[in-house]
C-alpha cells in the first residue's frame, strides 16, 4: 500500500510556481497543466484535475478541496483564506517556505538516525557472519560446537533462515512505516508523547508545528478563532488536536490567545509570553514567525538527544549480543579443553 499524499517537498515547490503565476498574471492552471505532463502518475493526475477545474472558473481552494487526502488537511483552508483576503499570492509563498521546512525537518530526522541504522545494519551482518562461517571453517566439529549464538542455527541452512527472518522483519517495518504515514498507526505516537522524557522531546515537535501553522494562517487573513483550531490539528499529535475545539470557543467568547494556550497546559513558558506580546503590539504573526526559528533550534537539539538515545540503545543490544557470544565461545572453549583433559587421562587405561 503505497502513499497517497503528495510530499512536502513537491508541495512546496508547486506553492512556489503557482505563487509566482498568481504574481505575474499568468493563468494558475497552466502551471498544474505543465505540472500534469506525466499524467500517468498520481502526482500528474491529481495535477490534471485540479487544472481542469481551475479553468472551468473554479476557486484553487475547491479544486484542490476536491482531491480528498492528496492534499495535506489545512492547505486549502490556506488557499481559502488567501482568496478571501486577497492575498493569494503571499499566501503560496509562505506555503512554500511552509512546506519545504516541513521536508527539511525529515531530512534532519533521517540524517539524525542514520548512523544508528548503519550500526543496527552492521550488527545484522556480524550475527549472520557467526551463524554461518563456524559451521564452514569448522565442518567436522560437532554442531552444538557451530552453534557460537546459542540459537539452533548454523551453516547455509542457517544463514537462509536468519535472512528470511531479517527480511520478514524489513517487510513489516516497511509495512507498518506506510500505514503510519497514511494515518493509520496514530496511537504509537500518542503513546510516545507521554513517556516522561520522550514525550518532552516529542512535544517540541508539535509546538514547533503549531507556531509556524497559526503564524501563517494570521497572515493569509484568517480569524483568530479559525486560526487556533486550525494550527492545534495541524500539530500532528492528539495532545495537541484535543484542544482544538474548546480552544477555538475560548476565542470566540473574547478569552486573550495567550491564556487560552496556557490554559491547555502544552506550551513552553517562552511561547506563552511570545504571544502574549505579539497580541499586545499587534504583530502576532510576525513576532510569531520569529519564534519559529527558535523553535527550529529546539527540534535539531531533541533531534540529536532522540538520536543519541537510539544509538545508544543499539549499541547496548550489540554489545550484549556480543557478551553472551564471548561466554557462549568461552564455555565451549572450556568444555572441549575438559573433553581433551579426560580423553588424555582415561588414555593410558586404553592400553
Amino acid at each position: 500500500m503505497l502513499s497517497n499524499r503528495i510530499e512536502n517537498q513537491s508541495l512546496s515547490t508547486l506553492c512556489e510556481r503557482v505563487g509566482v503565476a498568481f504574481e505575474v498574471g499568468l493563468d494558475p492552471h497552466r502551471v498544474f497543466e505543465r505540472e500534469a505532463k506525466h499524467a500517468s502518475t498520481l502526482y500528474g493526475r491529481r495535477m490534471q484535475s485540479v487544472a481542469d477545474q481551475v479553468r472551468e472558473g473554479s476557486a484553487l481552494s475547491d479544486a484542490v478541496k476536491s482531491q480528498g487526502n492528496y492534499f495535506p488537511p489545512h492547505f486549502a483552508e490556506m488557499l481559502e483564506g488567501g482568496e478571501r483576503s486577497g492575498k493569494l499570492d503571499r499566501v503560496l509563498e509562505r506555503l512554500a517556505e511552509y512546506y519545504q521546512q516541513l521536508a527539511d525537518f525529515r531530512g534532519i530526522f533521517f540524517n539524525s538516525i542514520l548512523w544508528p541504522l548503519v550500526q543496527l545494519i552492521l550488527a545484522v551482518v556480524v550475527v549472520g557472519l557467526l551463524i554461518y562461517l563456524p559451521a564452514v571453517l569448522l565442518p567436522d566439529a560437532e554442531t552444538s560446537r557451530t552453534d557460537l549464538l546459542g540459537i539452533g542455527l548454523t551453516g547455509e541452512r542457517g544463514v537462509l533462515i536468519y535472512i528470511s527472518i531479517v527480511l520478514t522483519t524489513l517487510i513489516v517495518v516497511a509495512t507498518i512505516t506506510v500505514l503510519i504515514k497514511n494515518g493509520y498507526f496514530a496511537f504509537l505516537s500518542n503513546w510516545a508523547a507521554h513517556l516522561p522524557w520522550i514525550g518532552r522531546n516529542l512535544r517540541v515537535f508539535a509546538e514547533a508545528r503549531f507556531v509556524q501553522t497559526l503564524a501563517l494562517t494570521i497572515e493569509s487573513g484568517v480569524d483568530a478563532a479559525s486560526a487556533v483550531d486550525l494550527a492545534f490539528r495541524c500539530a500532528g499529535t492528539k495532545q495537541f488536536q484535543s484542544k482544538a475545539s474548546q480552544s477555538k470557543q475560548a476565542i470566540l467568547q473574547g478569552h486573550d490567545l495567550h491564556s487560552t494556550l496556557a490554559d491547555s497546559h502544552l506550551f513552553q513558558e517562552e511561547t506563552i509570553e511570545v504571544v502574549e506580546l505579539g497580541e499586545a503590539s499587534g504583530r502576532l504573526a510576525e513576532t510569531l514567525d520569529k519564534h519559529f526559528r527558535h523553535l527550529k533550534s529546539q527540534v535539531k537539539s531533541s533531534m540529536a538527544k532522540l538520536t543519541y538515545a537510539a544509538s545508544a540503545a543499539i549499541w547496548v543490544a550489540i554489545a550484549i549480543v556480543l557478551v553472551l557470544i564471548i561466554f557462549r565461545v568461552f564455555s565451549l572453549y572450556v568444555d572441549g579443553m575438559g573433553e581433551r583433559a579426560t580423553d588424555v587421562i582415561q588414555g593410558p587405561s586404553g592400553f
